[in-house]
């Protein structure tokens, strides 16, 4: 099989669009680089096309103003249509596509200037190699020492300040090849992520429950489909919890997910125990699949 980087898609890894124009520089001084003052999506590109697109660009324009950015519908559309022609140009209909909001350039100093001229950045790179076997598999996750600190106010916002992720991130690859991604927990031991996806488990007398994310973590956008369509389409209940690592060891059923990734089973968390695929994780997995065919399971 060949590696990423021979794959035919990666001519374009490197196609990068500021503010809809085609360009491979930013501003020494933007903000997003200088103090991380930035939103950020992860996107699956699928047959031309971002079938999540509608979560992406909600949490972007719900989450905006809470840094002091101004965005809007028409100008994240805009620069996403411009970007998908490009693609188009090259004949590249799937992979990844990020786009990133940033304050834009802010001289010296934390105060941000007024008004802000935020940049709107799309690029482009390809998919990992076979998305699908771990979703018919499953995977095994280790336990990072790293805890995530508490911040409400920046609770749940995917911001361009990933260093708690980037250290955690760091702790996987000494543990082992097998091991494909790291939990993470919050300073007084809740669960709350992994370095990048959400996670839910069947809890005893719980049923299926996720992770609040008042404190830290993410709210990712596949999450958001799971609880607002794709358990109640299958007929199942989830409600947010903070959950122990007691629970978590003690849950039947546990998968991650991701925009890109889907939904993916946990056969084995290091040191904490080892699962079977659960039916209603493939249940869900049907779901999502129903909803959106780029997610085969």
């Amino acid at each position: 099989m060949n590696s990423a980087t021979n794959r035919p898609d990666n001519i374009s890894a490197g196609l990068t669009t500021v503010n809809g124009v085609e360009s491979s520089t930013l501003a020494v001084a933007d903000r997003g680089t200088s103090y991380g003052h930035g939103l950020f999506e992860t996107m699956l590109l699928s047959a031309s096309a971002v079938p999540l697109w509608q979560y992406h660009r909600a949490r972007l324009v719900n989450d905006a103003p809470k840094l002091g950015l101004p965005v809007d519908d028409r100008s994240l559309n805009d620069n996403l249509e411009r970007f998908l022609e490009l693609l188009a140009q090259r004949s590249i209909t799937k992979g990844i596509i990020k786009i990133t909001l940033t304050a834009g350039p802010g001289g010296r100093g934390y105060a941000a200037p007024q008004p802000l001229s935020p940049q709107i950045i799309c690029q482009f790179s390809p998919l990992p190699e076979n998305l699908l076997l771990p979703r018919q598999e499953g995977v095994a996750l280790i336990q990072c020492q790293y805890s995530l600190p508490s911040n409400p106010i920046l609770a749940g916002i995917k911001h361009l300040n990933r260093l708690d992720q980037v250290l955690a991130a760091a702790e996987i690859k000494p543990q082992g090849t097998q091991y494909a991604d790291g939990i993470m927990f919050s300073q007084d031991s809740i669960l709350v992520e992994t370095t990048c996806a959400n996670i839910f488990i069947k809890a005893p007398q719980l049923g299926w429950i996720t992770p609040q994310l008042d404190q830290a973590g993410v709210r990712g956008v596949m999450r958001s489909l799971l609880m607002e369509k794709l358990f109640s389409q299958s007929g199942l209940e989830v409600s947010e919890f903070r959950v122990s690592r007691e629970q978590l060891a003690s849950a039947s059923e546990i998968f991650i997910c991701s925009s890109i990734r889907g939904l993916i089973p946990v056969t084995e968390i290091k040191d904490l125990g080892c699962w079977s695929i659960g039916q209603e994780t493939k249940l869900l997995q049907s779901a999502l699949f129903d909803l959106y065919d780029c997610y085969p399971c």
